[in-house]
């Protein structure tokens, strides 16, 4: 074997390797032309989907978790980490806020809310007023109430003595929790301050409409009387007279307590408001020139006429706002679709259930400023003072208090949902175009 057969053999073939590596090269150049490629596809993918979350209220970061480089135009492993991680955060935000829940009320959900407030604030003023025309501090002359005055004339004559059948109710209905004042209770040797015919009603718990049917049942069947002082001191008396009652009239306790009931509130002194006869616990305050307790206050307030007539008075204030408010809420409900899905009906009933708490709330708190309004314009006249609107408000803000603290895991699945759907819809709308 010679030279020349040894170079024609080769014992390395450049050549052929050359053009190996010539040709891994050129594949390699077109994969990181794909890859570049592909990068760019991403990054604009990326930049849509942080416009559409931006759209969504809910913001990336750009620094310092975007490290691009401008010769690979390609992003790091920890900017799509920590971008996941934000983005993370802020769908569980959003998908867990109280955002949409409550129903918003419109401008003129407000101006309506407001106006019938006002409304009941005129009623207050104009038609509740106070009990009956009295010269407040010996000075200011106010007018009664003309719907009080009118209650008050039912179930009596012209000489103010009860009619017939009312007549034939006190006399069938006598009851223990009746007695009128301290002497009526021979042998109690404690002393009953303030306890007299006009206020024997008001610490009587068993005259109470409310509560009475709890005490004056007890004191019927145990033969004596409950009642509360001047002094806020709780009193349990028996009454020998009472101590052998027949079978039947324990039977037909609740028919004697209620006829009972029925015939005083038609006499001049009537019953007290439910709930009354406690505020003689109220044994606190320093009211007025004569330095007045708040039981002080309260017991004036019935004597003067403040009973549980003069309450129906006083109930057509939040009566006013309650059905106002009730009648534009019906008017304005949007209109229902048959088709509607059934978990969209619901949640648009409670949002609409919403919205009536919410302008109720409103109404009301505009009907209590102006009843404190009306306290003032009387010159701090406590028979100027509306109950009864206080308990609406009251009322009120309870519902309130428990509509912000309700369940929304349900209302928070539906509106998601939606939100979903809202989202698809949208990009469906884009790729269309």
């Amino acid at each position: 074997m010679g030279w020349k057969s040894v170079r024609k053999r080769r014992i390395i073939d450049f050549d052929e390797e050359l053009s190996e590596i010539q040709q891994s090269i050129i594949e390699t150049s077109n994969n990181l032309e794909e890859t570049k490629e592909k990068s760019n596809e991403t990054s604009d993918m990326l930049a849509v989907l942080e416009d559409e979350l931006n759209d969504l209220g809910i913001t990336t970061p750009k620094e310092p978790f975007r490290e691009k480089d401008d010769s690979k135009n390609t992003f790091s492993n920890d900017y799509y980490l920590n971008l996941s991680k934000k983005l993370e955060k802020q769908i569980m935000k959003e998908i867990n806020s109280d955002f949409n829940l409550l129903s918003t009320m419109t401008k003129l959900d407000y101006i309506v809310a407001c106006l019938i407030g006002s409304i009941g604030a005129i009623v207050d003023m104009f038609v509740v007023k106070i009990p009956s025309q009295m010269t407040y501090l010996d000075t200011y002359l106010q007018e009664g109430s003309k719907m009080t005055k009118w209650l008050k004339s039912l179930g009596v004559d012209e000489d103010g003595k009860l009619k017939p059948f009312l007549a034939g109710l006190e006399k069938s209905s006598k009851v223990s929790y009746d007695a009128s004042s301290k002497y009526n209770l021979k042998g109690y040797k404690n002393d009953i301050s303030g306890f007299y015919p006009k206020t024997h009603r008001l610490m009587s718990l068993g005259h109470d409409p409310f509560f009475g049917l709890i005490f004056g049942l007890l004191d019927i069947l145990n033969g004596g009387i409950t009642l509360i002082d001047s002094k806020g001191v709780i009193h349990q008396v028996k009454l020998e007279k009472y101590q052998n009652l027949d079978l039947s009239d324990k039977i037909f306790a609740p028919y004697l307590w209620f006829a009972h009931l029925l015939s005083d509130m038609c006499t001049k002194m009537g019953v007290p408001v439910p709930g009354w006869a406690f505020t003689q616990l109220l044994q606190f305050g320093s009211f007025g020139e004569h330095d007045r307790t708040m039981a002080d206050v309260t017991r004036f307030m019935y004597i003067e006429g403040y009973d549980f007539r003069h309450l129906l008075t006083m109930n057509s204030v939040p009566a006013t706002v309650e059905l106002c408010t009730n009648i534009y809420h019906k008017l304005t409900l949007p209109n229902k679709n048959d088709v509607t899905l059934t978990y969209k009906r619901e949640l648009q009933d409670i949002q609409e259930k919403i919205r009536l708490e919410k302008m109720l709330f409103a109404a009301h708190s505009v009907a209590m400023s102006g009843n404190v309004l009306k306290v003032v314009l009387s010159h701090g006249n406590p028979l100027a003072f509306n109950v009864a609107q206080l308990f609406g408000f009251t009322k009120q803000s309870v519902e309130m208090l428990v509509m912000q603290t309700r369940d929304k895991t349900a209302e928070k699945i539906v509106r998601n949902r939606e939100a979903i759907n809202e989202g698809w819809d949208s990009l469906k709308n884009d790729d269309d175009k």
